[in-house]
């Protein structure tokens, strides 16, 4: 039997996504109201601000509105002798109160400043007699100098974001800064996800004899809609191509991309690839990839809808996920190259050593944990089989071996991919 031929992890992502570029072109758009339906959503086009943000120049601290050249030169022992003409508070309006040469008003954090004054000092650099009317100030501002001028943040007329920007709760606190309450975004890409096997239960019903619960269809559509997608339950179907293509056509019906899970292993029928070479003008793009945990991945295209075939074992089938669904997913939700949501790394030291295999990308989970002497150490997990479900829930970062290395020694510094923010546990020598 001849030597499968299985294509590098990187190759394998940049042929498939090329290939696909007809077929994920963002979907239509639809205005959804902020903040209730923003959340997670992807803009269709730039949000010009109406307005500057700030709407006016403001204090940043309590203290004393002045014209800054009155200042210039104060000392504590020769401070600059100021008329109070005025207080305003945060939210409240002046008309009428200007400053003028040698004049202050006091003002609150957050107060707009009052016609003629372009600075603030602080109040713990001033003293304030109320008898005279006469403000003390023992050092100098400069011009803008505790102050938030209008448009600072934002001008009206500017791009404040741009399409193509997946909306996280900070962008939707702008929006809603510049009054505004609803925004054009695309619409979510429908994911149907299928577990293929005969083994398979639902996981609310009880594993009869030779029956395993299965994890990976919920697991995939709790990742899909983690990252903004909308997720479609396809069921189950049993080991056969001609069920599983039955169940394929109506997930192409109903949805812009279809994921299976099992019925691809090395080592049996690959039921899921026969399934999808068998439908009308299918195109198998990729098949199989030089990565462990994963290898028996299918990337395909048909009736002009991306069809990704992910491992059975759990833990292959999340990394897969996460290495070839996730970024099909971004550009079907219309995320712009440059504004994806990256995948953050840390630095750490190997605890132990890792052999791995040449040739493949080694997806190898680890545990984070905090060293004594304040850096990182990743503790590579001693169970690394692929259906290792337990290894996922431990984990908090994966390293990522190249192809071209052996092993990676104990000791030596590493990039690990963060699977979460994680509560660092202490480690003791």
């Amino acid at each position: 039997m001849a030597a499968q031929v299985l294509t590098p992890v990187e190759e394998a992502l940049k042929a498939y996504l090329s290939r696909l570029s007809e077929a994920l072109k963002p979907l239509p758009a639809e205005e959804v109201p902020v903040p209730e339906g923003a959340l997670g959503r992807v803009l269709a086009e730039d949000v010009v601000a109406p307005v500057d943000l700030p709407p006016f120049n403001r204090a940043v601290m309590d203290g004393y509105a002045v014209r800054a050249e009155d200042t210039f030169g104060a000392k504590p022992d020769k401070p600059a002798r100021l008329k109070l003409v005025g207080r305003v508070a945060a939210g409240q309006a002046s008309p009428g109160l200007k400053i003028g040469p040698g004049e202050c008003a006091e003002v609150a954090t957050g107060a707009a400043l009052p016609e003629g004054a372009n600075a603030v000092v602080r109040a713990e650099y001033a003293r304030a007699d109320s008898d005279s009317g006469v403000v003390e100030v023992y050092m100098p501002v400069s011009p803008g100098e505790s102050v938030d001028e209008a448009g600072r943040d934002v001008k009206a007329g500017q791009a404040a974001l741009e399409r193509g920007r997946l909306l996280r709760a900070p962008d939707i606190a702008l929006l809603l800064a510049l009054g505004l309450r609803s925004v054009k975004v695309f619409r979510r890409p429908k994911v149907g996800v299928l577990a293929i096997g005969s083994e398979l239960v639902n996981v609310s019903e009880e594993p009869g004899p030779g029956q395993i619960r299965d994890v990976d269809r919920p697991m995939i559509m709790l990742m899909a809609m983690e990252l903004g997608a909308e997720p479609v339950d396809l069921g189950i179907a049993p080991d056969d191509a001609g069920a599983i293509r039955e169940v394929l056509l109506r997930g192409l019906e109903a949805c812009d991309v279809v994921l299976t899970t099992g019925g691809a292993s090395v080592g049996r029928a690959d039921l899921a690839v026969e399934a999808i070479r068998g439908l009308e003008g299918a195109e198998v793009i990729v098949h199989r990839v030089a990565m462990r945990p994963g290898r028996p991945v299918a990337l395909a295209l048909a009736r002009g809808k991306p069809i990704i075939a992910l491992p059975g074992p759990p833990a292959a089938c999340f990394l897969a996920f996460q290495v070839f669904a996730r970024p099909v997913l971004l550009k079907l939700m219309g995320v712009r190259e440059g504004l994806e949501p990256i995948w953050p790394t840390v630095r750490a030291r190997l605890a132990r050593r890792v052999p791995s295999k040449v040739g493949f990308t080694d997806l190898v989970r680890v545990r984070l944990l905090r060293g004594p002497s304040g850096g990182l150490i990743a503790e590579p997990l001693a169970a690394r089989g692929a259906g290792i479900i337990s290894s996922l829930a431990r984990a908090n970062g994966i390293l990522a071996i190249p192809g071209e290395l052996d092993v990676l020694e104990e000791g030596e510094e590493v990039e690990v991919l963060l699977l979460s923010c994680p509560e660092l546990a202490e480690v003791h020598a």
